[in-house]
Protein backbone atom coordinates (compact mmCIF):
# COMPACT_ATOMS: atom_id res chain seq x y z
CA UNK A 1 0.00 0.00 0.00
CA UNK A 2 1.67 3.59 -1.01
CA UNK A 3 1.15 5.81 1.56
CA UNK A 4 3.47 8.42 0.08
CA UNK A 5 4.64 10.07 -2.83
CA UNK A 6 7.88 11.91 -3.44
CA UNK A 7 8.99 13.68 -6.31
CA UNK A 8 11.71 14.85 -8.01
CA UNK A 9 11.71 19.02 -9.07
CA UNK A 10 13.25 19.94 -12.54
CA UNK A 11 12.23 17.98 -15.35
CA UNK A 12 9.82 16.17 -13.47
CA UNK A 13 7.51 18.56 -11.55
CA UNK A 14 9.03 22.39 -13.23
CA UNK A 15 9.88 21.10 -16.64
CA UNK A 16 12.87 23.56 -18.07
CA UNK A 17 13.09 24.36 -21.63
CA UNK A 18 17.12 23.74 -22.59
CA UNK A 19 18.49 25.87 -20.39
CA UNK A 20 21.89 27.36 -21.26
CA UNK A 21 23.70 28.97 -18.83
CA UNK A 22 25.81 32.05 -20.19
CA UNK A 23 22.60 33.52 -21.29
CA UNK A 24 20.70 32.55 -18.23
CA UNK A 25 23.55 34.37 -16.18
CA UNK A 26 23.47 37.23 -18.59
CA UNK A 27 19.75 38.00 -18.10
CA UNK A 28 20.56 37.59 -14.24
CA UNK A 29 23.23 39.69 -13.87
CA UNK A 30 21.35 42.43 -16.02
CA UNK A 31 17.74 41.68 -14.16
CA UNK A 32 19.55 41.78 -10.73
CA UNK A 33 21.63 44.84 -11.31
CA UNK A 34 18.69 46.77 -12.06
CA UNK A 35 17.20 45.79 -9.05
CA UNK A 36 19.63 47.06 -7.42
CA UNK A 37 19.92 50.58 -9.39
CA UNK A 38 15.97 50.97 -8.29
CA UNK A 39 17.07 50.38 -4.65
CA UNK A 40 19.48 53.72 -4.77
CA UNK A 41 22.77 51.58 -3.88
CA UNK A 42 26.20 52.99 -4.89
CA UNK A 43 27.28 49.80 -7.17
CA UNK A 44 30.02 49.18 -9.39
CA UNK A 45 30.28 49.51 -13.08
CA UNK A 46 28.13 46.61 -14.56
CA UNK A 47 30.91 44.84 -15.73
CA UNK A 48 32.73 44.60 -12.50
CA UNK A 49 29.36 43.54 -10.93
CA UNK A 50 29.02 40.68 -13.58
CA UNK A 51 32.63 39.34 -13.59
CA UNK A 52 32.53 39.32 -9.75
CA UNK A 53 29.50 36.79 -9.41
CA UNK A 54 30.38 34.47 -12.67
CA UNK A 55 33.79 34.04 -10.89
CA UNK A 56 32.58 33.68 -7.15
CA UNK A 57 29.75 30.71 -9.02
CA UNK A 58 32.74 29.02 -10.89
CA UNK A 59 34.84 28.84 -7.63
CA UNK A 60 32.36 27.59 -5.59
CA UNK A 61 31.00 25.27 -8.38
CA UNK A 62 34.34 23.38 -8.72
CA UNK A 63 34.45 23.25 -4.70
CA UNK A 64 30.75 21.28 -5.02
CA UNK A 65 32.19 18.83 -7.68
CA UNK A 66 35.41 18.00 -5.47
CA UNK A 67 33.25 17.92 -2.46
CA UNK A 68 30.25 16.49 -3.91
CA UNK A 69 27.87 18.38 -2.18
CA UNK A 70 25.71 21.37 -3.18
CA UNK A 71 25.55 24.94 -1.76
CA UNK A 72 22.95 27.57 -1.68
CA UNK A 73 23.63 30.32 -4.61
CA UNK A 74 22.51 33.05 -2.55
CA UNK A 75 25.12 32.52 -0.10
CA UNK A 76 27.61 33.20 -2.83
CA UNK A 77 25.46 36.23 -3.89
CA UNK A 78 25.92 37.46 -0.36
CA UNK A 79 29.34 37.22 -0.29
CA UNK A 80 30.00 39.05 -3.90
CA UNK A 81 27.80 42.09 -2.68
CA UNK A 82 29.16 42.76 0.53
CA UNK A 83 32.76 42.13 -1.26
CA UNK A 84 32.01 44.76 -3.41
CA UNK A 85 30.72 46.99 -0.54
CA UNK A 86 27.07 46.92 -2.06
CA UNK A 87 25.22 47.86 0.85
CA UNK A 88 22.07 45.93 0.17
CA UNK A 89 19.15 45.60 3.24
CA UNK A 90 18.81 41.71 4.23
CA UNK A 91 14.81 42.02 3.43
CA UNK A 92 16.21 42.38 -0.42
CA UNK A 93 18.11 38.93 -0.40
CA UNK A 94 15.10 36.86 -1.36
CA UNK A 95 13.94 39.65 -3.92
CA UNK A 96 17.09 39.60 -5.57
CA UNK A 97 18.08 35.87 -5.82
CA UNK A 98 14.67 35.62 -7.41
CA UNK A 99 16.69 38.27 -10.29
CA UNK A 100 19.21 35.75 -10.54
CA UNK A 101 16.79 32.72 -10.66
CA UNK A 102 13.74 34.53 -12.73
CA UNK A 103 15.66 33.30 -16.34
CA UNK A 104 15.11 30.09 -15.52
CA UNK A 105 11.67 30.34 -14.15
CA UNK A 106 10.37 31.81 -17.38
CA UNK A 107 11.77 28.95 -19.43
CA UNK A 108 9.63 26.56 -17.74
CA UNK A 109 6.19 24.92 -17.16
CA UNK A 110 4.13 22.72 -15.55
CA UNK A 111 2.00 19.51 -17.04
CA UNK A 112 -1.31 19.88 -17.73
CA UNK A 113 -3.59 17.91 -15.05
CA UNK A 114 -0.89 18.25 -12.64
CA UNK A 115 -2.56 20.34 -9.72
CA UNK A 116 -5.44 17.96 -10.15
CA UNK A 117 -3.39 14.44 -9.67
CA UNK A 118 -1.70 16.24 -6.57
CA UNK A 119 -5.42 17.60 -5.61
CA UNK A 120 -6.77 13.88 -5.67
CA UNK A 121 -3.42 12.51 -4.33
CA UNK A 122 -4.00 14.58 -1.12
CA UNK A 123 -7.44 13.84 -0.55
CA UNK A 124 -6.82 10.15 -0.46
CA UNK A 125 -4.54 11.10 2.49
CA UNK A 126 -1.56 10.26 0.40
CA UNK A 127 1.44 12.27 1.59
CA UNK A 128 3.43 14.10 -0.81
CA UNK A 129 7.00 15.75 -1.08
CA UNK A 130 9.83 16.57 -3.09
CA UNK A 131 13.85 15.67 -2.80
CA UNK A 132 15.64 17.80 -5.34
CA UNK A 133 19.24 18.22 -6.03
CA UNK A 134 19.94 21.84 -6.76
CA UNK A 135 22.00 25.00 -6.55
CA UNK A 136 19.05 27.42 -5.95
CA UNK A 137 17.83 29.27 -3.15
CA UNK A 138 15.14 27.39 -1.24
CA UNK A 139 13.10 30.54 -1.28
CA UNK A 140 13.38 30.88 -5.06
CA UNK A 141 11.93 27.15 -5.38
CA UNK A 142 9.21 27.54 -3.00
CA UNK A 143 8.25 31.25 -4.87
CA UNK A 144 8.79 29.04 -8.31
CA UNK A 145 6.06 26.44 -7.04
CA UNK A 146 3.59 28.82 -5.28
CA UNK A 147 3.43 31.14 -8.74
CA UNK A 148 2.47 27.50 -10.52
CA UNK A 149 0.21 26.88 -8.17
CA UNK A 150 2.05 23.75 -6.42
CA UNK A 151 3.64 24.91 -2.87
CA UNK A 152 0.68 23.98 -0.94
CA UNK A 153 0.80 20.35 -1.91
CA UNK A 154 3.84 19.72 -0.56
CA UNK A 155 4.86 20.65 2.97
CA UNK A 156 8.15 18.17 2.70
CA UNK A 157 10.36 19.70 0.34
CA UNK A 158 14.09 18.33 1.29
CA UNK A 159 16.66 20.72 -1.04
CA UNK A 160 20.13 19.55 -1.57
CA UNK A 161 21.08 23.41 -1.42
CA UNK A 162 20.47 23.58 2.21
CA UNK A 163 21.81 19.76 3.37
CA UNK A 164 24.84 18.28 3.25
CA UNK A 165 23.56 15.23 1.16
CA UNK A 166 22.49 15.14 -2.70
CA UNK A 167 20.79 12.10 -4.39
CA UNK A 168 21.25 9.61 -5.07
CA UNK A 169 22.70 9.20 -1.48
CA UNK A 170 20.22 7.10 0.55
CA UNK A 171 20.42 9.80 3.50
CA UNK A 172 18.26 12.27 1.47
CA UNK A 173 15.60 10.24 0.98
CA UNK A 174 15.82 8.58 4.55
CA UNK A 175 15.05 12.34 5.60
CA UNK A 176 12.14 12.85 3.80
CA UNK A 177 10.70 9.56 4.52
CA UNK A 178 11.40 10.41 7.75
CA UNK A 179 9.72 13.98 7.85
CA UNK A 180 6.43 12.10 6.29
CA UNK A 181 6.70 9.08 8.99
CA UNK A 182 6.76 6.43 6.17
CA UNK A 183 8.70 3.90 5.61
CA UNK A 184 10.44 3.35 2.33
CA UNK A 185 8.39 0.10 1.09
CA UNK A 186 5.70 2.46 1.38
CA UNK A 187 6.65 5.46 -0.32
CA UNK A 188 6.89 6.17 -4.55
CA UNK A 189 9.45 8.41 -5.95
CA UNK A 190 8.84 10.13 -9.54
CA UNK A 191 11.84 11.38 -10.92
CA UNK A 192 13.68 12.19 -14.51
CA UNK A 193 17.20 10.64 -14.09
CA UNK A 194 17.86 7.54 -13.75
CA UNK A 195 21.18 7.18 -12.25
CA UNK A 196 20.63 9.90 -9.60
CA UNK A 197 16.50 9.69 -9.14
CA UNK A 198 15.32 6.24 -10.09
CA UNK A 199 18.36 3.96 -8.51
CA UNK A 200 18.83 6.23 -5.42
CA UNK A 201 15.03 5.76 -4.81
CA UNK A 202 15.79 1.84 -5.32
CA UNK A 203 18.40 1.61 -3.37
CA UNK A 204 16.90 3.48 -0.23
CA UNK A 205 13.91 1.04 -0.63
CA UNK A 206 11.25 2.32 -2.60
CA UNK A 207 9.07 2.02 -5.39
CA UNK A 208 11.08 4.06 -8.80
CA UNK A 209 8.64 5.91 -11.62
CA UNK A 210 10.68 6.94 -14.44
CA UNK A 211 9.52 10.21 -15.87
CA UNK A 212 12.26 10.77 -18.88
CA UNK A 213 12.77 14.34 -20.70
CA UNK A 214 11.83 14.58 -24.38
CA UNK A 215 14.96 13.17 -25.42
CA UNK A 216 15.24 9.99 -23.63
CA UNK A 217 14.61 7.02 -24.03
CA UNK A 218 13.09 4.05 -21.48
CA UNK A 219 16.14 2.17 -21.00
CA UNK A 220 18.11 1.39 -18.32
CA UNK A 221 21.46 2.83 -17.26
CA UNK A 222 24.09 0.14 -15.97
CA UNK A 223 21.53 -2.15 -15.13
CA UNK A 224 19.31 0.29 -13.36
CA UNK A 225 15.46 -0.42 -14.33
CA UNK A 226 12.90 2.16 -13.50
CA UNK A 227 9.60 0.06 -11.89
CA UNK A 228 7.16 2.09 -14.05
CA UNK A 229 7.54 4.69 -17.23
CA UNK A 230 5.55 7.41 -17.42
CA UNK A 231 5.42 10.58 -19.84
CA UNK A 232 3.36 12.89 -17.73
CA UNK A 233 2.63 13.31 -14.43
CA UNK A 234 -1.25 12.53 -15.17
CA UNK A 235 0.08 9.24 -16.13
CA UNK A 236 -0.05 8.44 -12.36
CA UNK A 237 -3.64 7.94 -12.54
CA UNK A 238 -2.91 4.88 -14.60
CA UNK A 239 -0.24 3.25 -12.60
CA UNK A 240 -1.28 3.98 -8.44
CA UNK A 241 -4.04 1.88 -8.72
CA UNK A 242 -1.13 -1.04 -8.47
CA UNK A 243 -0.03 0.20 -5.05
CA UNK A 244 -3.83 0.66 -3.48
CA UNK A 245 -4.40 3.92 -4.53
CA UNK A 246 -8.15 4.99 -6.12
CA UNK A 247 -8.71 5.79 -9.15
CA UNK A 248 -9.38 8.99 -10.52
CA UNK A 249 -10.57 10.96 -13.64
CA UNK A 250 -7.91 13.90 -14.35
CA UNK A 251 -9.80 16.92 -16.63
Amino acid sequence: MVNAVLFDLANTLLNFRELRLKPLFAEGAKDSYRHLQTLGLALPDFKRYSKAHLRAFQRRFLWSRICRRDFDAMEVMVEVLKRLNIQVPNREYSTLAWMWYGPAARRSHVDRGTSEVLGNLRRQGIKLAIISNTLAPACCLDRHLKDEGLLEYFPVRIYSSTTRYRKPHREIFRMALEELRVQPEEAVFVGDLLKIDIRGAQRAGMTAIWKPADNQCAVGIDGSVADHVIRHIADLQSILPEFGVREWAVA
